[in-house]
């Protein structure tokens, strides 16, 4: 029977429970283990904590993706799938594999491209740079705290439903090797996400999936504070994730940045919970 760790890393800019840090354990609330567990698989807890002192946005994340990647090394070969406050905790999760010598990729989901670095961005959210990081970019010095960490090759990220993106981003996207997939060419025709995954295997053994939930349209419903339209629909963001694990076995899998605030009606939480129930199905190879 297959084994899945929901880590719970409820934090957001190293702030526990606000904002995108109170997603996570209203996951949890709402039947987040049972929805991965109805796959058959066997499901078991735990959660990233952080001691309470003061901690600055960027030592914060930091800290987060430390001791995500320490959480996933010591699970005892159970596939973690993380329930975050922001992107970042993906950094961790890679460290993790890194570390144990696997070669996976990254499936990353998100309206944004979080490939912002401290010369180009204009907010200074940290989590804005998210992807720069993990494809080292920047933060370096820092990245390297991160026990396992090594920058994840560019042919060995694909960035799906990006749209909302900064010049900068778009520059250093077209300048790169990652695979970019705006919702548009997802919709342009059959086979895209084959295509998408097949580069991806030409270097990587398994796959990560990372989904920021405001990848999600506005018509849909809101993740957060940073939705905006044109994104991808609740179906469209399954089949991005069956067609990929159909070619790439899933080893572990992130979802972020849902803030119950702005979700009034609860549809990207219904969103969530069936793309868990599809990442658990992926994960027990049902």
């Amino acid at each position: 029977m297959v084994r899945i760790q929901v880590l719970e890393v409820p934090y957001d800019s190293g702030h526990r429970s606000a904002r995108h840090g109170a997603g996570p354990s209203a996951l949890v609330r709402a039947g987040a283990a049972a929805r991965l567990a109805s796959s058959g698989a066997r499901v078991e807890t735990a959660e990233i904590t952080i001691p309470g002192r003061f901690v600055t946005e960027v030592g914060g994340g930091i800290e987060v993706m430390r001791r995500t990647a320490g959480a996933v090394g010591g699970a005892g070969g159970a596939a973690p799938v993380v329930l975050a406050g922001n992107c970042g905790a993906s950094v961790g999760v890679m460290a993790a594999h890194a570390r144990a010598g696997r070669r996976v990729g990254v499936l990353w989901l998100d309206a944004h491209g979080d490939l912002q670095v401290p010369g180009t961005t204009t907010s200074g959210f940290f989590d804005g740079m998210a992807l720069a990081l993990l494809t080292g970019r920047c933060w370096q010095n820092l990245a390297s705290t991160i026990p396992g960490f090594l920058p994840v090759r560019d042919e060995a990220v694909a960035l799906v439903g990006g749209h909302a993106l900064e010049p900068a981003e778009e520059s250093s996207l077209q300048s790169s090797a990652m695979t970019w997939v705006p919702p548009a060419r997802l919709r342009a025709g059959d086979g895209v996400v084959q295509e998408v995954v097949a580069r991806l295997a030409a270097h990587v053994e398994a796959l990560h999936v990372h989904v920021d939930l405001d990848v999600v349209d506005t018509s849909v419903g809101r993740a957060n504070g940073y939705a905006v339209p044109g994104g991808l629909d609740g179906d469209e963001v399954r089949a991005v994730i069956r067609g990929a694990t159909s070619r790439l076995p899933l080893v572990s899998a992130t979802l972020a940045s849902w803030d119950p605030a702005y979700d009034v009606d609860g549809r990207v939480l219904d969103v969530a919970m069936d793309v868990l129930q599809e990442v658990g199905g992926a994960l027990a190879g049902s």
